[in-house]
């Protein structure tokens, strides 16, 4: 990629960004709320299932540069075994006997070596063990983001996110308005799908779960990833979105992630409000 290509990609560069999508316990709670009515509470599992694994596509950034942190910090305190410390003994005797024939012939310095040599691998374990080793995650990540490839990489994975959590939530809505719509299926893109989310749930949804304007600048971002490869479209133009844009492109971050997600997670706990108590939702 030219220097003029990634001079058009933005990210937040602040590795803590890229955690804590959800907040803890609301997952639990809301499918606790659901269970009453079991096909709702199938629904909502599905739902949790697919957002906490694209929770972790988002998080992929500070994941990869932690782990990278364990592993080296693993592999630093890693303790070698007497096993093998006498196996390490033994071998340099078998090498110093080569170039010290002596050692072959004096027997009893040959032991003193070997005790020696053993003793002194295990005070080097000793001193190992009781240092800590620190590795900060802090230049790891700084040293991740100077890599052009790594920076591609966070910015596909938080636009790629977008994209998944608003298309479960659709599919998760879609597939309750289907449930309730008394002629069966119903897709998101036909005037009944408004008309059963008004009217067939005991109250009417339509605003909180569809129509909101966040709803709708959250459908013409996705629009707009999916079928203009992120350029911002002329109705999105239109809207406050809030999305950082360089050369008209959408530059999802972190936080935009987590914007969308507050405001679908108010939409879900509408929605099951409405339906745990729908006789078609209760097998």
């Amino acid at each position: 990629m030219t220097t003029d290509q990634m001079s058009r990609i933005f990210i937040d560069d602040r590795i803590e960004s890229y955690s804590e999508y959800f907040p803890d316990g609301w997952m639990a709670k809301a499918s606790e709320e659901s269970q009453p009515a079991n096909f709702l509470n199938k629904l909502v599992l599905d739902l949790f299932l697919a957002w906490r694994t694209i929770s972790y596509t988002a998080s992929m950034p500070a994941l990869v540069v932690k782990s990278m942190q364990a592993t080296t910090l693993g592999y630093a305190s890693y303790v070698s075994p007497d096993a093998s410390i006498i196996a390490f003994g033994e071998g340099v005797l078998a090498k110093l006997s080569r170039r010290i024939p002596e050692l072959v012939e004096d027997r009893r310095l040959r032991s003193i070596l070997s005790a020696e040599i053993v003793n002194l691998a295990v005070e080097f374990r000793t001193a190992r063990i009781a240092t800590t080793p620190e590795l900060p995650v802090e230049p790891v990540w700084r040293h991740s983001i100077s890599n052009p490839a790594f920076v591609m990489s966070v910015w596909s994975s938080q636009r790629v996110s977008y994209l998944s959590f608003y298309n479960a939530y659709e599919a998760f809505l879609t597939q309750c308005a289907s449930r309730a719509y008394e002629e069966g299926r119903v897709r998101a893109n036909t005037t009944e799908f408004k008309k059963v989310l008004r009217t067939e749930f005991g109250i009417d949804i339509s605003l909180p779960c569809w129509t909101h304007p966040e709803l709708n600048n959250a459908r013409l971002v996705r629009h707009a990833l999916s079928h203009a490869n992120g350029r911002e479209t002329p109705d999105l133009k239109k809207q406050n979105h809030g999305i950082t844009l360089v050369d008209d492109v959408l530059q999802i971050i972190p936080e935009d992630n987590k914007k969308l997600l507050t405001i679908l997670r108010s939409a879900v706990d509408t929605l099951i409000d409405a339906a745990k108590d729908h006789h078609k939702f209760a097998t």
